[in-house]
């Protein structure tokens, strides 16, 4: 089964953000949590040749798709292999959503270990993804919230024997790939509090059309971020010259990631609330897991929009005027993603100012957002009307921000 959150008509010709998940029951059949497994299309198994961009690529995912849309409220497990279990990939999540799937290939030597307390110390649970029980990996069980046990492959008298072992930690059992009515019982009967396998249900693809980031800004901002003497101007500025990295901030606040309790007002204050810490790790992971080239020619007609509007605020002495800057840049959101303005600002933080301006032109913000959209449609007498300015000054207004964009966009520009 597949949902999408695309329209299904144009689907199948375009490029979509992609994860599978499966259900884990508790045994009254109610839902505990789901795996989020990679994709690469619409099959329900994962052709992996890098498990550590598997692991990126899923996490990225489920930020765009949004954490809520793939798992409600219950928890996420999610595969990680050593590298990305010792870099601070796996602190992007927000612990109390998330359960770290250690897969069964990493080696338990003591700085894993110890990686792992700190892991729990700071609220992560972790689960041993296909645990064999030899004393190799025993010292994981005394770092261990949830144990998997592969019930299609191991033997049942291997089983028992582990279960021995196991029973003497506090941990959840979960029996893995359990495929018959008669192996869920066994598997209860045995002491199994957690259940998992096409019994249940097969993975299910979760999609949606993703936003491509401009590799070129990605990689900048990344250098930005890991400079010593970083400051927030230098990155707002390179933000700003991409839609796609804008778009992806807001939604990784807007994640439980951030824990946001206020919403977004612009570019500076998504940094200020993110803080540089986890910028680092959300572009790293970004880059790590690979995205398209931004749509060349929308792009344009956003930054164009962008900053007319934020120079036509400060022409008339409007306060923030880099709000008036991301209401620009935001209302070319639906061309870009192919989905309805009102359904992608519904996952994105923000004001009631911008989200009114943007979807009725309500307010100062929407006032000059449709003095620009006048100007672009030649309706000159409008757009001077809407905000009390002469001519002169909004065709200086447009001058400028197109020769801003040209310069921003690698030289691109738009017609008159």
């Amino acid at each position: 089964m597949t949902v999408s959150l695309t329209d299904p008509k144009t689907e199948a010709s375009t490029e979509r953000v992609l994860v599978s998940r499966q259900p884990i029951y508790q045994s009254d059949m109610t839902v505990f949590g789901y795996e989020l497994l990679f994709r690469d299309g619409d099959i329900d198994h994962a052709v992996i040749t890098d498990g550590a961009k598997a692991t990126a690529q899923v996490i990225v995912n489920t930020w765009e798709i949004g954490m809520d849309a793939m798992v409600g409220k219950h928890l996420a497990f999610i595969n990680f292999e050593r590298d990305m279990l010792m870099g601070d990939y796996c602190e992007s999540l927000p612990p109390d959503r998330v359960v770290l799937e250690v897969l069964e290939t990493v080696e338990p030597d003591p700085a894993l270990i110890e990686r792992l307390r700190q892991l729990r110390r700071k609220g992560y649970r972790i689960a041993l993804d296909d645990f064999v029980c030899s004393e190799r990996y025993q010292p994981l069980l005394e770092v261990a919230d949830e144990v998997k046990i592969d019930v299609l492959a191991t033997d049942w008298p291997e089983i028992e024997r582990a279960l021995a072992i196991i029973r003497k930690y506090p941990v959840k059992l979960i029996a893995e790939k359990v495929e018959t009515r008669e192996q869920f019982i066994r598997c209860r009967e045995a002491g199994f509090q957690l259940f998992q396998g096409y019994f249940f249900c097969r993975p299910q693809n979760v999609s949606a059309k993703p936003m491509p980031a401009n590799r070129l800004a990605m990689i900048q901002l990344l250098t930005q971020l890991n400079k010593p003497d970083t400051q927030i101007e230098e990155l707002e500025k390179t933000i700003s010259k991409d839609l796609a990295l804008t778009y992806k901030l807001l939604r990784y606040i807007n994640s439980a990631i951030c824990s946001l309790d206020r919403n977004v007002e612009s570019i500076r204050h998504a940094i200020v609330l993110a803080g540089l810490e986890k910028m680092r790790i959300w572009a790293s992971l970004i880059v790590f897991s690979g995205f398209q080239d931004t749509p060349r020619d929308v792009i344009v007609t956003g930054a164009i929009r962008a900053r007319m509007c934020e120079v036509l605020a400060t022409k008339l002495g409007l306060p923030n005027p880099e709000r008036y800057f991301l209401v620009g840049l935001f209302s070319v959101l639906d061309a870009v993603l192919d989905r309805p303005l009102k359904q992608i600002l519904s996952m994105l933080s923000l004001s009631d100012e911008i989200r009114e301006a943007l979807l009725e032109r309500k307010g100062q913000l929407g006032t000059v957002l449709s003095c620009v959209q006048s100007y672009e449609r030649r309706e000159w007498e409008d757009a001077q009307a809407s905000v009390q300015l002469v001519q002169q000054a909004v065709e200086a207004s447009y001058l400028e921000a197109l020769s801003w964009s040209s310069s921003m966009v690698g030289g691109l520009s738009a017609p008159r």
